[in-house]
């Protein structure tokens, strides 16, 4: 069943985020129009492909690469209580109508190992603010089981992006500016609603 980008952010924006967010693990969720915003930037590389989604949370990307078109997506996440709501997710959209080809694993990124490489990863992950180097973490891993990465990061990471993708055999062939809104969930949100800028990037093996 085909649906455009619009039918699926608002799906997503339905599914359940986060009960007790960590802010150890970063724990935000993606949003229904940057899902969309990412989906249409990332659509080529997403359809009739194999895709893993590393600290993939409750699942929301996982679910938006699936409906748009991939042909299965694995969401690896250490947070067994993150991925239990994704399980939830899963059903609601099952009760929907859309019985998606996604599978769920709960690892630490940094000790993952998949007998197969998948065709790509994508990925909103820690953006090493409260455990530094966690950005560094999930790109080595997604550079070893992936030849394409699309990830969120900070805004303004790009040196940083392009030179740690260079020295691993990868580069970074676009990038994007946008924003994540952000509900107030940590004691140190001011606001009921803030928006982070953020960056996309789309890296590639050499």
């Amino acid at each position: 069943m085909k649906i455009s980008f619009k039918e699926i952010e608002i799906l997503v924006s339905q599914l359940y985020g986060f009960d007790e967010p960590k802010v150890f693990l970063e724990q935000y969720e993606t949003d229904g129009k940057t899902v969309s915003f990412f989906l249409q930037k990332a659509y080529q590389d997403l359809i009739q492909k194999y895709v893993v989604d590393l600290g993939c949370g409750t699942g929301i990307l996982t679910f938006a690469a699936v409906l748009a078109g991939s042909k299965f997506v694995l969401g690896v996440d250490v947070d067994i209580s993150a991925l239990k709501i994704a399980l939830k997710n899963k059903k609601i959209l099952a009760d929907l109508g859309f019985s998606l080809p996604v599978d769920f694993l709960c690892a630490d990124v940094k000790n993952l190992y998949l007998k197969k490489k998948f065709d790509v990863c994508i990925m909103n992950p820690p953006f090493g603010i409260q455990r530094k180097g966690a950005d560094r973490i999930f790109l080595k891993k997604a550079f070893e089981i992936s030849d394409v990465v699309w990830c969120f990061l900070s805004q303004n990471s790009e040196p940083f992006v392009r030179k740690f993708s260079e020295e691993n055999g990868f580069c970074v062939t676009s990038s994007f500016k946008t924003k994540i809104q952000l509900r107030r969930k940590f004691f140190f949100h001011k606001k009921d609603v803030e928006f982070l800028p953020v960056d996309i990037y789309r890296i590639e093996r050499n």
